[in-house]
């Protein structure tokens, strides 16, 4: 089995190796593939067939392998020494070819070498001829000037000589007919009219040169002479004033023929004359159809006796129609203009002015005649509604017209200044109007009609906005909302009318108070003593009386509130780029709530002084001696404050819950304290009224419970701590009296003087004895 598998190898020769195996995609391990393959694919076969008869044994395979190894080994051999000779070979080819790319080398930079030579030579032949070619131009450029010098030279001569010739003509002539030709040429009239202008300026100059150098002792200079440049000069003018006055009738003509080509020719030499071509502008322009057309002029006519709503809507209507057209004729004319004119935009100016002041103008001094001095609040509103909406649409065909003109003219300062004599006292007339509203509103106050004066002058300020100029607006803005102290028109802007119409209402709601306040208040009113009835009635006489000033109080709150929003939000944006406009509204709205405050504050100081008359007045009608003095035989109910301390603290709780409904916070607080120390003194001052029996001292005790139940519904905790004085007062009325030394000068640390105040509202008084000494001995002194 070993002899057949080394026969069976031994025939498996190396393959061949060349260069061209090593080309292209080359890999080393399909080369060493290529090598080992002849070995060892027979010994797969061998040893695939011998595994599947199972003749195989470990020693005979063990000696396959190395048999296969050595083939290996001596086929890596000779692939060793073919790739040496391969080597070989590939060295003397790579030698042979540097050998050749190195005579190509040189060969290459030899001819390098010998190109730069002839770029050289080619770059300083180019350089020379620049050189030279710069020469003969500014050579060139010498003559041709010296040319054009002499050319001019030569044009200027033989333009005098021609000059000379036509200026004595002039001055031989008698008759225009002996003129040379350019003079009687029609086709030739712009030259005609060129020179005439040229030799009309020499004749002046010469006729002035020779009147300065004249002595001033010599007589004038005498009449024109056949011949002279006088002559000539008088001709001259006189040729001119017939040629001019032709060419307008070949202008008027042309107008009349649609004639463009020689209208502009016409302008065209118009421009030779002193006015130019602005007389044939003016021609043109007088003879447009909304200058002479019946139709066109009926335009705008509608704008006139507006009385009404339904008049004003007609007479915008003819006013919008009239602005129609004007916006399509000037675009007409534009297109006319640009090929007749040699300056269109001056002509369209000119056409555009002559339309603002002649229709525009006459359009609206018939739509917006000024009312009468006496007209009504509604005339004049729609008269400055007229107003703004004409002035908006004037604006808006100045808008359209500056498409077209362009930068030639400014065409809003033409509308302005049609409105400069219809708004010459702007906003007097806004300041009137106001005024009369105000005076039909002026004896009432209510947060409506505040809301209406606010709405109102929004109404002022926005149509001062759209007709006033940026520079006046915010001065005119602040006159609405703040004149000035030397104004006219009193009444008419918004503070002095917030002012008046709060300062009024105030006094008003004072008055209805104080005299509510000296009503009756008490049994007689109330019907009965019930609880019920009698805070029923203290209801009635609260509202009526400190309640109606509170409530107006309330009512300036949100007025003075309102204004200051409507400063905010329309008045301080339309003056803050005044520094000056806004300082004074700032001070003005300053200046009226601080008054409106004083006033408030008086009032407040009134009414509550009124009030608590009132609650005086109670307490000492509803109030009897027997209350705290009462028969031993009737003993009274000491679980139920008196009469007339229920009136007073039903009255006192209701003007509180007004308080508080009204006010928040700290002036809520101040105000309910205020209420709180009033009560308290004139308490005081109450209980030194009455003597008291010890009976009667506690049902002062339960009244006075019942005030500071009272009180405690304020949250007035300083008033609190006086109630609570109060009530240990009262024990100087219940205690024995042996014990009032004990208690005055201990738990209650009051001087005896201040102390025999009290004591004598006892009605012991003058009965009672400690040890000797009377009550009156005891405390005589400190």
């Amino acid at each position: 089995m070993p002899a057949t598998m080394s026969s069976a190898t031994g025939h498996n020769a190396m393959p061949a190796l060349s260069l061209d195996s090593f080309k292209g995609q080359f890999n080393i391990t399909a080369l060493m593939d290529k090598i080992s393959n002849p070995v060892l694919e027979p010994h797969r076969q061998a040893k695939t067939i011998l595994a599947k008869t199972g003749l195989q044994r470990p020693k005979e395979s063990l000696q396959g392998s190395l048999q296969v190894t050595e083939q290996l080994v001596e086929h890596f051999d000779k692939a060793e020494k073919e790739l040496r000779r391969l080597q070989s070979q590939l060295d003397r080819q790579m030698q042979k070819l540097q050998r050749s790319v190195g005579e190509a080398e040189r060969d290459y930079q030899a001819e390098v070498i010998e190109l730069e030579a002839v770029v050289e030579e080619v770059h300083e032949g180019f350089q020379s001829l620049d050189q030279q070619m710069s020469r003969a131009g500014q050579t060139a450029t010498k003559i041709g000037d010296r040319l054009q010098s002499a050319e001019s030279l030569r044009s200027r001569a033989e333009e005098a000589i021609s000059c000379i010739q036509y200026m004595q003509n002039f001055a031989a002539c008698t008759d225009f007919a002996e003129l040379p030709e350019l003079f009687q040429d029609s086709s030739r009239l712009s030259q005609a009219a060129a020179m005439t202008g040229r030799l009309l300026s020499v004749a002046r100059d010469v006729s002035g040169a020779r009147e300065r150098a004249a002595s001033p002792s010599k007589l004038p200079v005498a009449a024109a002479k056949q011949g002279s440049i006088e002559q000539a000069a008088h001709q001259l003018e006189a040729y001119r004033a017939l040629l001019e006055k032709e060419v307008i009738a070949s202008f008027d003509k042309a107008v009349h023929q649609k004639d463009l080509g020689t209208m502009a020719e016409c302008a065209q030499v118009m421009t030779q004359f002193e006015r130019g071509d602005v007389a044939l502008m003016q021609r043109y322009i007088s003879t447009r159809p909304l200058f002479i057309d019946a139709r066109e002029l009926a335009l705008g006519q509608g704008a006139a006796q507006v009385t009404d709503t339904s008049s004003a809507i007609t007479a915008l209507r003819s006013l919008a129609a009239l602005y129609k057209a004007i916006v399509q004729a000037v675009k007409d004319e534009a297109i006319i203009m640009e090929q007749v004119f040699p300056a269109p935009g001056d002509a369209l100016v000119m056409f555009v002015t002559r339309l603002y002041e002649q229709r525009v103008q006459a359009s609206l001094d018939r739509l917006l005649v000024a009312p009468a001095p006496t007209a009504a609040a509604e005339t004049l509103q729609q008269h400055m509604k007229l107003v703004t909406e004409a002035f908006k649409r004037t604006m808006a065909l100045a808008e359209s017209l500056q498409e077209v003109v362009g930068e030639a003219a400014n065409v809003a300062d033409l509308a302005n200044a049609v409105f400069s004599d219809i708004l010459g006292d702007y906003p007097d007339i806004e300041l009137q109007w106001l005024r009369l509203l105000h005076q039909s509103k002026s004896s009432q106050m209510s947060v409506e009609i505040a809301q209406e004066h606010l709405t109102w002058n929004l109404e002022s300020v926005e149509r001062c906005t759209v007709l006033s100029t940026e520079a006046s607006c915010p001065s005119h803005v602040r006159q609405l909302f703040h004149a000035a102290a030397n104004q006219q028109t009193p009444n008419s802007c918004l503070l002095q009318q917030i002012s008046r119409l709060v300062l009024t209402g105030l006094a008003a709601a004072e008055e209805a108070g104080l005299r509510a306040s000296q009503a009756p208040y008490g049994v007689a009113t109330a019907g009965s003593a019930s609880r019920t009835a009698i805070a029923k009635a203290a209801s009635v006489a609260s509202s009526e009386g400190l309640g109606r000033i509170l409530d107006a109080m309330g009512t300036v709150s949100v007025i003075i509130g309102l204004v200051q929003q409507h400063h905010v939000k329309v008045i301080q944006p339309r003056v803050e780029a005044s520094g000056a406009e806004a300082a004074a509204c700032n001070a003005g709205l300053t200046g009226v709530t601080k008054s409106v405050e004083d006033r408030v504050l008086a009032s407040l100081q009134a009414g509550l002084t009124a009030f608590f008359a009132q609650v005086d007045r109670t307490l000492t009608t509803e109030q009897k001696r027997i209350d705290f003095r009462p028969p031993e035989d009737l003993p009274p109910p000491l679980d139920r404050p008196t009469d007339a301390c229920l009136f007073a603290t039903s009255l006192l709780t209701t003007a509180a819950k007004a308080v508080q409904q009204l006010l928040h916070g700290t002036n809520s607080s101040a105000f309910t304290s205020e209420l709180a120390h009033r009560m308290g003194a004139l308490l005081l001052n109450h209980m030194q009224r009455y003597s008291y029996s010890p009976t009667g001292a506690l049902r002062w005790k339960r009244d006075i419970t019942e005030y500071t139940d009272c009180i405690h519904g304020f949250d007035a905790q300083s008033a609190d701590d006086s109630f609570t004085e109060l009530a240990s007062l009262v024990n100087i009325l219940l205690v024995a009296p042996e014990r009032l030394l004990g208690l005055i000068d201990g738990s209650l640390r009051i001087s005896h003087q201040q102390a025999l105040k009290y004591i004598k509202l006892r009605e012991d008084f003058k009965t009672a004895k400690i040890g000797s000494s009377t009550l009156a001995m005891l405390f005589a002194n400190d």
